[in-house]
C-alpha cells in the first residue's frame, strides 16, 4: 500500500518527530562551542576545565539567564600581578566573554601611564600638572592603595587626567562612571570633560554614595574624557585616585581586571581600601591569579602563605559574600632567564592544597600548558619572553582563551544538567 500522508497516525508522528527534532536543536543552541583560534601539541586541552566547578553554579546561572534574557550584568573581577596588569591576558578573556554574553562596557581601568607604569591597551591615559604615585609592593609608604592597586595624588588644584576608550572589536564608549577615591572635606573637586572641552558633569566629596565612591550618569555617551580637579573651599588641598570604573549601562558582561607589578598575596592584604572597594564592583565571580612573585623567591617560601591566602580570601568575602572564587595555578616559568624553577610546583601544590581544603573552585594552568617543563615549549613557540617569566602578546592571548574556555565548559556542563 502506499504511503500517504494524510493518514492521521503518519501525521501525528512525523509531527512529534519534528518537535522532538526542534527541541534537541534549541537546547543544543544554549551551550557555547568555542575553540582555540591555534593550538599546539603541549597544550593538555582535555584537562583545562575549571576544577570543583559546582562551586559556581549561580555564577553559571547569572549567565545563562543574561544569554536568554539580555537583561542586567554579569560582573567578574579578575585579581592579579604584573601578568594581569597588563591586560592581554585579562582582556583576551573579556573580549571573549562580552562578544558571546554581552558588552556592558570596559570596567574598572587605572591610568597607570599617570602613575609612571603600564596600562591596559584598551585604554589611553595622560595627564596634566604633577601627580604622585604608589604602587601596591610599596604598602609601607604614605597613601592608601585601594581598588586600582596602585595610587595617584595630586596637591594642585587645575591638575587633570584624561582617558580614551581604545576601539577593538568592541565598543567601550561610556556614559557611566564611578570614581575611587580619597572622599572626604579635604578632597578637591572633579569636573568631567567632553572630548571638546565642555563639562558634562562634577564629582566631589559632597555626594551621598559609599565612602570613597561616587558616580556619575552622562548626558550621552564618551569614548574620551578629563578630569580636572578644582577647589572650592580653602579646606580642599587634594585629589587621591584609586581607579575608575567605565560602563555603558547596556546588559552584558563587565569583566574587572586589576593587577599591580611584582604583586604577591601579602600586599592585597595589606592594601587597606582593596577589598572594601571591590564591594563597588558587586562582582559574581573573583578570579584571584597570584603566586608567580612568591614563587619567584624559591628555595625560600614563605611559611605564612597559605595564611596570607586565607585572610585575603576572607576579606574579600567579607564584603562580597555572594560572589564565587576561583583560584588560578600558574604555569612553568624560568628563574634568572633560563634556569628551572621548583617553586612552581611547590605553590601549585599549595594553591591546591588550599582550594580543596575550602571548598573553592581552581583553574590549573600549570597542566594545561604542558605541565613540569612546559616553558621549554612556550619559548621555541615564542610564547614566552626572554627574561623566562612574562609571555609575550600571543603568549598571553592563549592563556586568555584557555580561561574562557575552560569556564565556558564548566558553563555547558551546568546548562546541560540545569536545563536537560
Amino acid at each position: 500500500m502506499p504511503y500517504c500522508l494524510n493518514e492521521p497516525g503518519m501525521i501525528r508522528n512525523l509531527i512529534l518527530s519534528l518537535l522532538l527534532c526542534t527541541a534537541t536543536v534549541a537546547k543544543a543552541q544554549d551551550t557555547i562551542a568555542f575553540s582555540l583560534k591555534q593550538s599546539y601539541a603541549f597544550l593538555q586541552e582535555d584537562a583545562n576545565i575549571i576544577h570543583n566547578s559546582v562551586t559556581l553554579s549561580e555564577f553559571y546561572e547569572k549567565l545563562y539567564q543574561l544569554k536568554k534574557i539580555k537583561k542586567n550584568n554579569v560582573s567578574v573581577l579578575q585579581i592579579g600581578d604584573s601578568h594581569i596588569q597588563a591586560d592581554l591576558l585579562s582582556g583576551t578573556t573579556r573580549k571573549l566573554f562580552q562578544l558571546e554574553f554581552g558588552n556592558a562596557g570596559r570596567g574598572l581601568i587605572f591610568p597607570g601611564r599617570v602613575g609612571r607604569t603600564n596600562e591596559s591597551g584598551t585604554v589611553h591615559s595622560s595627564s596634566t600638572g604633577l601627580w604622585d604615585a604608589k604602587r601596591i609592593i610599596y604598602t609601607n609608604q604614605p597613601m592608601p592603595i585601594g581598588i586600582g592597586g596602585m595610587t595617584v595624588q595630586t596637591q594642585q588644584a587645575g591638575n587633570s587626567i584624561s582617558i580614551k576608550a581604545n576601539a577593538n572589536e568592541l565598543n567601550y564608549s561610556f556614559n557611566k562612571i564611578t570614581f575611587f577615591f580619597e572622599k572626604d572635606l579635604s578632597s578637591f573637586n572633579l569636573a568631567v570633560k567632553d572630548s571638546t572641552g565642555q563639562s558634562i558633569a562634577y564629582v566631589g566629596p559632597y555626594t551621598f554614595e559609599n565612602s570613597n565612591i561616587s558616580r556619575v550618569l552622562l548626558p550621552y555617551s564618551i569614548s574620551q574624557a578629563e578630569f580636572q580637579t578644582m577647589q572650592s573651599t580653602h579646606l580642599q588641598k587634594q585629589f587621591t585616585l584609586y581607579g575608575i570604573n567605565l560602563e555603558n549601562s547596556k546588559p552584558g558582561v563587565l569583566y574587572h581586571s586589576t593587577g599591580g607589578n611584582g604583586a604577591k598575596v601579602k600586599h592585597y592584604t595589606e592594601a587597606s581600601l582593596f577589598a572594601e572597594q571591590t564591594a563597588a564592583l558587586t562582582p559574581d565571580l573573583i578570579i584571584i591569579s597570584l603566586g608567580t612573585n612568591e614563587a619567584i623567591e624559591y628555595p625560600y617560601v614563605d611559611p605564612r602563605f597559605q595564611d596570607q591566602l586565607d585572610t585575603f580570601v576572607n576579606q574579600l568575602k567579607q564584603h562580597n559574600p555572594q560572589a564565587k572564587i576561583i583560584l588560578t595555578i600558574p604555569m612553568d616559568f624560568y628563574k634568572k632567564k633560563t634556569r628551572r624553577n621548583p617553586g612552581v610546583e611547590v605553590m601549585r601544590g599549595k594553591l591546591i592544597e588550599y582550594a580543596d581544603a575550602n571548598g573553592l573552585a581552581f583553574w590549573d594552568l600549570y597542566s594545561v600548558a604542558g605541565g613540569k617543563h612546559a616553558a621549554d615549549q612556550w619559548k621555541s613557540s615564542s610564547l614566552l619572553q626572554s627574561d623566562g617569566v612574562h609571555f609575550t602578546k600571543n603568549g598571553y592571548e592563549l592563556q586568555g582563551s584557555l580561561l574562557y574556555q575552560a569556564l565556558i565548559k564548566g558553563y555547558n556542563e551546568y546548562v546541560r544538567y540545569r536545563y536537560p
